[in-house]
Formats: structure tokens, C-alpha cells, sequence
């Protein structure tokens, strides 16, 4: 069993939409509705648009399937006093095919995911997770909980 981690390119893009959308099903309690030929169409223009500029994906192939993806968007801000690169980074996209979780390649791809992020000078990091394994990994690697951190959406 041959187990690869890289960097995913744009040829990668139509291995990488089954993936998240697998990943938006999970999120949506395996419901999304009539949506889901728009949702795979704009993903790939979000990719097209985005992939290795200001998202940078990372996946882990066993034997030449893609089986689980990690995406770093990175995020500008205003220096600060502490941070004078003005970049951090938003953690997105983490997800296993079912069939090779707990198995280590979740966290390969998370691994090269921040390796990459510290070539680019990045040194903090946000995501988001409602998932109890995932909050392990997390934690595993140095993330803690922010109890200071609030998500809000607009009515529209």
C-alpha cells in the first residue's frame, strides 16, 4: 500500500469535489436537498478561482485515491504589534473518506497543511468543528478552544 501526501493543483480539482461535498453532507446532516449539482458546479469554480493563490490544499493518496483533503485559505489583516507578516490562516476542508478514518492519513494531510502555512510565515491559525475526533486532532497538535470566539449570520 503505497501512502503519498502533497500539495493538490489543479488537476486534482474534479478528486477534490467528491470529497467536499461529502464533507458539506456530513455538515448538513446528509441533506442537501435538490442543491447539490449547483453546489459540486460552484465548487469547482471556487477551486478554478482560488486553488494554490490564496487556498492551498493538501490531500493524502493511498494507492492513488485521494482519500482525505485539507485546505489553509490565508487570511490578510492589518499588522499588529505581534504579528507583522499580516497573514494567519483559516483552517477548512478537513475530511476523510469514511472507509480510511483512524488510520493516521487525516493527520499526514493536516501535517503538511501547516508545514506549508510555515513556509508562508504563518503562525496562527482559526477553524472551525463541531467534531469530537476532529477537536482531538486539533488539540494534538497545540489547538485549544477559544471561548472568546463568536460566530454570527446575518437574516437575510
Amino acid at each position: 500500500m503505497a501512502v503519498l501526501v502533497r500539495k493538490l493543483e489543479e488537476r486534482d480539482i474534479e478528486q477534490i469535489i467528491p470529497l467536499r461535498i461529502a464533507l458539506q453532507k456530513v455538515d448538513n446532516l446528509g441533506n442537501l436537498g435538490s442543491e447539490e449539482n449547483t453546489l459540486i458546479e460552484k465548487t469547482r469554480e471556487f477551486l478554478e478561482e482560488n486553488l494554490n493563490k490564496d487556498l492551498f490544499m493538501f490531500g493524502t493518496y493511498v494507492d492513488d485515491e485521494l482519500v482525505s483533503i485539507c485546505g489553509l485559505i490565508i487570511l490578510k489583516h492589518f499588522p499588529t504589534v505581534g504579528d507583522l507578516i499580516c497573514k494567519g490562516g483559516y483552517i477548512t476542508c478537513v475530511y476523510t473518506k469514511e472507509e480510511h478514518r483512524q488510520k493516521g492519513y487525516q493527520k499526514k494531510a493536516f501535517e503538511e497543511c501547516l508545514r506549508y502555512g510555515k513556509e508562508l510565515g504563518i503562525m496562527r491559525y482559526k477553524l472551525s468543528t463541531k467534531n469530537p475526533i476532529a477537536m482531538k486532532m486539533y488539540a494534538s497538535f497545540g489547538f485549544k478552544e477559544d471561548s472568546n470566539a463568536k460566530k454570527m449570520k446575518m437574516e437575510e
